[in-house]
């Protein structure tokens, strides 16, 4: 009898599956995927308690590399980006942005136009050592907040990057309707895009902490944002960045992905 056989067995499969969750629970799970859910209610319930993002070793390491340099799949945001100040933008709505370290890393390939207002949506937990740090380098355009300031939503350009999926309490439509005046904008990167139907699944990132997050089906993402009144201008691979889950391998895709909207004038 051949292996790939065997292991689609019931009995065998729920034993691979088993081992593969106890791998994904442990410290050599960090980065991997496992579960597939129908909610955040769900998955939450199916994982061991944990801080999710509020952990301070996480801004510690956007201070100490991720604010110091970019990869790969940044040049297609620096590339809109320099467009978009091009044309006249000058402020930018950052949801996820951490402690402000895509303003720092992109600084280096942009030249910022003049009196341009960075705003950084982000938890509670990250506030703190973003103000600090960006008292500390002079960074006057940065700015904070766990909630959303007067004006913040009519930001000309609207960034996410790696965090869409791990929203629960809105999603990036319910958002746009919010905005008295839509972006123009809207940059969009390390996206959870997958052919098949959407679903929810959890990540394990370190340090003890998991997170459920959403998989979206990439035909209905996009089109519910260019409902709204949006065309999409450009699409690109995130190839550095897999969804591979440790007992569902039928989840699996290559690529996490990224998109660029421009609102139709």
């Amino acid at each position: 009898m051949q292996l790939a056989h065997i292991k689609r067995l019931p009995l065998i499969r729920t034993l691979l599956r088993k081992r593969a969750i106890r791998r994904y629970l442990g410290p050599g799970g960090r980065g991997y995927h496992c579960g597939h859910f129908e909610s955040f209610a769900e998955a939450r319930a199916w994982l061991p308690a944990s801080p999710e993002f509020s952990h301070d070793k996480f801004t510690q390491e956007y201070v100490d590399e991720r604010s110091k340099r970019i990869w790969a799949f940044d040049y297609p945001v620096i590339f809109w980006l320099r467009e978009a100040f091009a044309s006249g933008a000058s402020s930018v709505l950052d949801i996820g942005g951490s402690i402000g370290n895509q303003y720092y890393a992109y600084q280096q390939y942009l030249r910022y136009p003049e009196g341009i207002q960075w705003r950084v949506h982000e938890l509670s937990a990250f506030i703190p050592q973003g103000r600090e740090l960006a008292s500390q380098r002079g960074a006057q355009a940065l700015t904070f907040s766990d909630d959303w300031p007067s004006g913040w939503l009519d930001s000309e350009i609207w960034m996410a990057a790696g965090v869409l999926e791990f929203i629960e309490a809105y999603d990036l439509p319910a958002l746009l309707a919010r905005a008295v005046h839509k972006p123009r904008h809207i940059l969009l990167n390390k996206l959870p895009l997958t052919q098949a139907p959407g679903f929810v699944s959890t990540q394990n990132i370190g340090f003890g902490s998991f997170v459920p997050h959403k998989v979206f089906n990439r035909a209905a993402f996009v089109q519910s944002v260019e409902q709204l009144g949006y065309e999409l201008v450009d699409a690109w691979e995130v190839p550095e960045r897999t969804f591979h889950s440790l007992g569902f391998a039928e989840d699996f895709f290559d690529a996490y992905s990224g998109l660029y909207f421009r609102l139709k004038s």
